[in-house]
């Protein structure tokens, strides 16, 4: 059972406002650096789970939608690292979608490390961070397998399957994984 002295309270409503000013800071620097034309995007503390901060553009109709995320447990366990670090991963991403578009670059290929380092910030794809204490979403395994052994894959992947977007192989005998039968 948790201790409820162990959970980590999320980001205070002034500690989102820090973050949102200092997002703000990042990207006007980019856009006066690369004289861009300014795009509206939503800066939102609605994560959970294990990932710190994640940018993504949402279609809907003919608006397109950008959105910064952040994981308001992660930041407020580790807010000076995340201050410096997720922050500019972040808005590097955006920056290099208004620049490029995101399905024209790698997420993390030389574009996007060129606009980390015009911030001057680490260019370090991942973080690893103790999570303890941070409530993290538990995802439901499924059992697939190959002709040489059983692979455990998410529900995101699972679901995928499912709606027939994917099909997943053994890197090993390079077989399509199938649901194990039971």
């Amino acid at each position: 059972m948790n201790n409820p002295a162990l959970i980590i309270q999320p980001l205070t409503a002034e500690q989102q406002q820090q973050v949102r000013e200092h997002t703000q800071r990042y990207i006007k620097q980019a856009i006066e650096y690369f004289d861009l034309k300014e795009k509206t995007v939503e800066i939102n503390f609605n994560i959970k789970g294990r990932t710190s901060g994640m940018y993504r553009v949402s279609q809907r109709f003919t608006r397109c939608k950008r959105e910064i995320r952040y994981n308001p447990y992660i930041f407020s366990k580790f807010f000076e690292d995340s201050y410096e670090t997720t922050v500019p991963h972040e808005v590097a991403h955006f920056i290099t979608d208004i620049m490029f578009g995101l399905k024209n670059i790698k997420p993390h290929g030389k574009e996007w490390k060129a606009v980390m380092q015009v911030f001057g910030a680490n260019a370090t794809v991942t973080s690893n961070y103790d999570l303890t204490g941070i409530p993290v979403k538990k995802q439901s395994l499924f059992t697939y397998q190959c002709c040489c052994r059983e692979h455990q894959l998410s529900s995101v992947r699972h679901n995928k399957i499912i709606k027939r977007r994917y099909q997943y192989y053994c890197n090993t005998c390079k077989q399509r994984l199938k649901i194990k039968k039971k």
